[in-house]
């Protein structure tokens, strides 16, 4: 019986006077977790007292990098010391970081990475990813049309002048998310949706150095097993699973398909091609998905994707052990402010690995629900 128990819906309301956006939820070295949200232009945080415990009751003013640069969107790193980063898009197109003077501490002041080139500024389609010796690395993709990396060139230090990685042949759509995963043996890989509306990847040729070619995963249309063909391809995100093996997930005309490699570190993906997954409902759609990995507890090793559904609740499903490999959707239900949709989600682990997600209400409050063991 894998059945797991989530809390009331509770909300950890919002700073005073701001209208919050866009929350990311991190965790500390500690365990305990960290909430970061978009507002006057900077971010704001707010932390659990303990791990896996109740969160502070003041939220904390991050700023913006000056008076004149406001973000417009904001990602979470860890460095190899456990110190938390913050990194966002400045209206001035270039990129921002901010990191924790020591784990688990305050905060030092903003500082600008620059643009990739004086005429090419970095967009809001951005992600944080990690090399297996602990160095951050930043993948954007630019006015140009091209993802550029930049990368800590030492563990908890100094970052690298800007790379590009390319396109590929068809560019990248925007502004759909790029997603960065990890495969077993520690290589880094990157996935974008194409112009022509397959997913397309690319990953380091071993753990810490450079890149291979651009490769796609292709679309459902090319392939005669997903059910329907059609589906278009949108937003993709990546997670690991229990074994080592990267599955990527992707909404599509309501619904969401994955596909995933045939073993850890495999340049081979699902012979089949994508795999079709329905609706919460037949009258209710995907707007956003996430997904996460439960550890302990009855579905240990088992993903689990969230979404939010056009119905306006918040919807999950998770790995079983037996056909069809997924269970059954079930309602994780709305808060009483209900949710705003246009924030999307995000989805936390505490220290003890119990799961956690949080939306935005229409009372511009961030409200959560965890589940509970």
């Amino acid at each position: 019986m894998d059945r797991i128990t989530w809390s009331d819906w509770e909300s950890v309301g919002k700073p005073i006077a701001v209208d919050v956006a866009r929350p990311v939820v991190h965790r500390n070295e500690d365990g305990r977790l960290e909430l970061f949200v978009s507002g006057n232009g900077g971010v704001f945080n707010l932390a659990q007292l303990s791990p896996n415990g109740r969160f502070r009751p003041d939220w904390r003013d991050k700023d913006r990098p000056t008076r004149d640069v406001h973000l417009s969107a904001h990602a979470i790193g860890s460095n190899a010391d456990g110190r938390q980063e913050i990194f966002g898009i400045g209206s001035d197109g270039a990129l921002w970081h901010k990191a924790q003077l020591a784990p688990n501490g305050g905060w030092g002041d903003w500082e600008t990475l620059s643009t990739p080139l004086a005429d090419v500024a970095v967009t809001v389609q951005f992600t944080v990813g990690r090399n297996q010796d602990a160095r951050q690395e930043l993948f954007a993709v630019a006015t140009d049309g091209n993802v550029w990396q930049i990368f800590q060139t030492a563990p908890n230090g100094a970052w690298s002048e800007w790379r590009k990685l390319g396109t590929p042949p068809n560019a990248i759509r925007r502004p759909d998310r790029i997603t960065a995963g990890v495969n077993r043996d520690g290589r880094q890989q990157l996935f974008v949706v194409g112009g022509d509306a397959a997913v397309w990847h690319i990953q380091q040729v071993a753990p810490n150095v450079g890149w291979g070619d651009w490769q796609s995963l292709g679309a459902p249309r090319d392939n005669g097993f997903s059910e329907p063909q059609d589906r278009d391809l949108t937003e993709p995100l990546v997670q690991q699973n229990a074994d080592g093996h990267l599955e990527v997930f992707s909404p599509g005309n309501g619904a969401f398909c994955n596909r995933w490699q045939e073993s850890p570190d495999s340049s081979i993906w699902r012979h089949q091609g994508w795999n079709a997954k329905p609706k919460p409902r037949p009258d209710v759609e995907i707007v956003w998905l996430e997904a996460a990995r439960n550890i302990g507890g009855p579905r240990d090793g088992h993903l689990e994707v969230f979404a939010i559904g056009s119905d306006g609740q918040l919807w999950h499903a998770w790995q079983i052990d037996v056909a069809p490999n997924w269970s059954a959707w079930d309602a994780l239900g709305a808060p009483p402010a209900k949710i705003r949709v246009a924030d999307r989600m995000t989805v936390g682990t505490n220290r003890d690995g119990r799961l956690e997600a949080f939306i935005v209400g229409q009372d511009s409050a961030v409200w959560h629900r965890a589940q509970q063991r």
